[in-house]
């Protein structure tokens, strides 16, 4: 069955106060998240295929890794680092009004 995938374009930040047992939950970037402590990991899927993860740095600061990113099938979305700056992965994703899941 040929499925329609979610529409996950945007910036997610990691609204890790929700995650549960099974998923990992993202929110638009501009979402009133809570303060916290640590810092927010970051998704960005942009419609040309880039893909950016923000991860925290040696000082804790945001630091992004760009990628690119492409659609499998059953939610699944294979992320690859062609300039080498992480290994490949893949994610099963989820889109809800204001929200993104992924499995864990």
């Amino acid at each position: 069955m040929n499925r329609t995938p979610p529409d996950i374009i945007g910036s997610w930040l990691h609204s890790f106060e929700e995650d549960t047992g099974t998923t990992a939950v993202y929110r638009p970037h501009d979402h009133p998240f809570p303060p916290a402590r640590r810092v927010r990991r970051g998704l960005e899927f942009r419609a040309d295929g880039t893909f950016v993860e923000l991860r925290p740095g040696p000082d804790d600061r945001p630091r992004p890794v760009t990628g690119r990113w492409r659609f499998l099938e059953d939610g699944r979305v294979q992320v690859t680092f062609p300039d080498g700056g992480a290994e490949p992965f893949e994610l099963t994703v989820s889109r809800t009004d204001g929200m993104l899941t992924i499995a864990t």
